[in-house]
């Protein structure tokens, strides 16, 4: 577990207030702020906190941070990250707990709270975690995420890493027509310490590794409330006669409204040896889909740039291939069926920045139509200073940024038509059998699901 010098516990002890509270917290863990007085405590400065609704139960624990002051003696106080642990009771830590530590915990844990020595926090922790085994990777998740806040992580591993949080984030864009969704996700992922080498604490960069039973995919990396025991291979979309099992399987639901977002993720290879990673949207209402696949951009010198290669060309005569069969030539019978564009295969040229825990943005990338990438390979297409092609932001200008690829995804303006689920498990089997990466996302209603 990360280095941790201490934390804090805060009582809300006027029932009402404690009423309000809760219900707010487990409602749908939502961040929230108060008033609280809590002295040694530097502005600014994150924690974790434990947090008590009653004088029998410590029922979650968080991330919090001291913010200005509101009125005399208090600090407002921003609660985030917020993990339920079904009210362990505060008898049951103490009695997991030597004599001599046990005086530091009642004396921090009757009243209001407060700060907890260091030596007795890392045992209270750990008490949790006894009594909560279920919990305990989400309370090293909520370390993990503290400690290694604002650091860059990079490696061949986190490469593919860093292509799985962009299409988990864009898939959260387009389902819920803004960034809030995706910022409290993607704002919650952490490595765990054991998968992270070359620590450099003044620089605050690592290197992440794949180790076996650690984080395999992004999206092991995100809160547990968000990740569902059925496994993807179960799913329809990922049972074909004679499919290649499995090196990782998982699926993620989040839901708005009567409207239901499944975040499906399968790898065929370890982290190391995965080719890259693709994006498959697939819209109910709109009969859509649009299928993003992820290209590294490299810095060289100072200029951000991909440089195609014959992979490159290979995966696009497997997207010509799809379209030139898919691909509907009739009348449009429905609103629903217009479309600006009807391709619905597209490519995100995304610059490696390196992997950012506890960061709710993507990072700016290029998103390049199939037809428009034929042109950057193409005859008139940019190339470098030896004849080489290079694509660059300024040299294909006629890209979408992420906020208006995920506004025209959103409202149906571009994307396949007609095409039924039949067809999207033929894509689906075509790529992941290539050795890339694949997360599909099905946004449906609720209520069918």
């Amino acid at each position: 577990m990360p280095r941790l010098t201490t934390g804090i516990l805060v009582r809300f002890d006027e029932d009402r207030r404690a009423d309000l509270l809760r219900e707010r917290v487990e409602g749908d863990f939502s961040p929230f702020t108060d008033a609280l007085s809590v002295r040694d405590w530097v502005l600014g400065d994150a924690t974790i906190a434990l947090l008590s609704f009653s004088e029998e139960t410590i029922d979650f624990i968080c991330l919090a941070r001291k913010r200005n002051q509101v009125v005399t003696s208090k600090n407002r106080i921003e609660f985030s990250s917020i993990v339920s642990l079904g009210g362990v009771l505060i008898e049951a830590i103490e009695a997991r707990l030597s004599q001599q530590i046990q005086k530091h915990f009642i004396r921090v844990s009757k009243g209001v709270g407060g700060i907890f020595p260091p030596a007795t926090w890392a045992l209270v922790l750990n008490a949790i975690k006894a009594e909560r085994p279920d919990f305990a990777s989400e309370i090293d998740r909520l370390v993990a995420l503290l400690q290694f806040s604002g650091y860059r992580i990079t490696g061949e591993a986190a490469e593919v890493l860093l292509q799985e949080r962009d299409a988990l984030g864009i898939a959260l864009d387009i389902f819920s027509g803004s960034n809030k969704l995706r910022d409290r996700v993607l704002g919650e992922w952490a490595p765990s310490e054991e998968q992270l080498t070359e620590l450099d604490e003044s620089e605050k960069t690592a290197e992440f590794v794949s180790r076996p039973g650690a984080i395999s995919s992004f999206i092991k990396g995100i809160p547990y409330q968000y990740i569902q025991e059925e496994a993807a291979i179960q799913h329809d979309l990922f049972n074909w006669p004679g499919m290649t099992p499995m090196h990782e399987a998982g699926i993620s639901v989040f839901e708005s409204g009567d409207r239901r977002l499944e975040v499906i993720y399968a790898n065929r290879n370890d982290l190391e040896h995965t080719l890259g990673v693709d994006l498959l949207y697939y819209n109910e209402s709109f009969q859509l889909f649009v299928l993003v696949q992820y290209k590294l951009m490299r810095e060289e010198g100072d200029e951000m740039l991909y440089r195609p290669d014959a992979q490159l060309r290979s995966e696009l005569a497997l997207m010509d291939a799809f379209s030139a069969n898919h691909r509907m030539t009739g009348s449009i019978l429905t609103h629903e069926q217009f479309r600006l564009n009807d391709d619905g295969f597209m490519l995100k040229l995304v610059p490696q920045k390196g992997l950012r825990p506890a960061s709710g943005e993507l990072i700016k990338g290029m998103y390049v139509s199939r037809e428009y990438m034929h042109f950057l390979l193409g005859p008139n297409g940019p190339v470098g200073s030896r004849g080489g092609s290079k694509i660059t932001f300024d040299n294909a200008p006629r890209y979408m940024t992420n906020s208006q690829f995920t506004a025209f995804v959103n409202e149906g303006w571009i994307g396949t038509r007609g095409v039924q689920s039949a067809d999207i498990q033929a894509i689906v089997e075509r790529f992941y059998e290539t050795g890339r990466a694949v997360v599909v996302a099905r946004e449906r209603n609720a209520r069918a699901a």
